[in-house]
């Protein structure tokens, strides 16, 4: 294209889980590899959450709990053959998604990007036909990361210490609250304790910073660096996420007035949108992408406004068999699509919060 004079106006960004995928691997893998290891994701994930977004610690990064939970897979007993298998063998994929993302990938350059392991992103990329070059993840080696039977020991004992926290839902930067609540501050400060501290001192840490590396900033990074390589401009770019380490790179996109949606989204994916889809058919991300590839981020815009079934049954579109095959997949009611402001945000985060629950128990 390049050599032919042709440029690339618009790309398009997107996540793995929720978007892709309804299964959160890295979650799966440690209940699968680690005794009471759901649990212990989840602990560890609303760490991860509570001292970004609520406590603003500078050290914290969304999505690090991919990286705190490596060690106990380790003591598990992981290795790369079978973390491999595993995902392969057990990723559910959302409707329809590997024939959207290869309708997007046939008129735009598309790119996933994702701190999940790469255990996971290379066979999914198979399946969605997306070149392992268009695939930021990381690329570590369980085999190769080397935990002592002390370390392992002691990790299990981490474990079980920690389970037993209390969950909340509370949503502090929505709600304005001015403190943590009893069993977040708990929370925040056990994991403190009987994690960061005491992991500290062991000797895998530095190698685990090294080789577990991507997390929300470099997700951010990653979009940046593609807008230079592909000479696309930020505003001409699409982007869609769903969980908290989303937030950096969609609100990039959103400040430039690209097209920056949460799928599904968590409270921050959806702070860092301009445009919400409430719906598990990713086919309304195509259209949404096509018309901001037509007619720019007020061509969506106008699009929401008049979001019913006859307007979008006579509208001029940029592919009119696309919008025909979205419309016969919705005959009655179309999925919920909201345009994201300040007026409308603490709304769009309770129903997106409740419809995520729903459709991923």
């Amino acid at each position: 294209m390049a050599e032919l004079g042709f440029a690339e106006e618009t790309q398009f960004i997107c996540s793995d889980h929720v978007f892709l995928t309804r299964s959160n691997h890295v979650r799966d893998l440690c209940a699968r590899f680690v005794k009471n290891g759901g649990r212990l994701y989840d602990v560890l994930s609303r760490y991860d959450t509570l001292t970004l977004y609520a406590l603003g610690r500078d050290s914290a990064n969304a999505g690090s709990v991919n990286r705190m939970v490596v060690p106990f897979l380790k003591a598990g007993g992981i290795t790369d053959e079978a973390a491999y298998n595993f995902c392969k063998s057990t990723t559910v994929l959302m409707p329809n998604a590997d024939k959207v993302m290869r309708y997007i990938s046939s008129q735009m350059p598309a790119f996933i990007s994702s701190e999940s392991y790469e255990h996971h992103l290379m066979p999914l990329g198979d399946v969605l036909g997306v070149p392992y070059a268009n695939i930021s993840c990381n690329l570590f080696s369980f085999d190769a990361t080397k935990v002592s039977r002390p370390d392992a020991k002691a990790l299990r004992s981490i474990a079980s210490s920690i389970i037993n926290a209390r969950l909340t839902d509370e949503m502090y930067s929505v709600t304005q609250s001015p403190y943590l609540n009893k069993f977040d501050s708990k929370l925040v400060d056990m994991v403190d304790d009987e994690y960061t501290k005491r992991i500290a001192k062991m000797d895998f840490l530095d190698q685990l910073k090294r080789d577990v590396k991507i997390a929300g900033n470099e997700k951010a990074y990653s979009v940046l660096e593609l807008c230079r390589k592909k000479e696309i401009d930020m505003g001409s770019t699409i982007i869609v996420g769903s969980d908290e380490s989303d937030y950096p790179a969609m609100d990039l996109v959103r400040d430039s007035n690209g097209l920056a949606i949460s799928f599904n989204g968590t409270e921050y994916a959806v702070r860092g949108s301009n445009v919400a889809i409430l719906d598990e058919n990713p086919i309304t991300v195509a259209v949404l992408s096509m018309e901001f590839y037509n007619g720019g981020i007020e061509s969506v815009y106008d699009m929401i406004d008049n979001w019913n079934i006859e307007s979008l049954r006579t509208r001029s579109c940029a592919d009119r068999n696309l919008m025909n095959k979205f419309l016969a997949q919705f005959p009655e009611r179309l999925p919920e699509v909201y345009k994201v402001d300040d007026d409308n945000l603490r709304d769009v985060t309770i129903k997106s919060a409740a419809y995520r629950k729903r459709i991923l128990v």
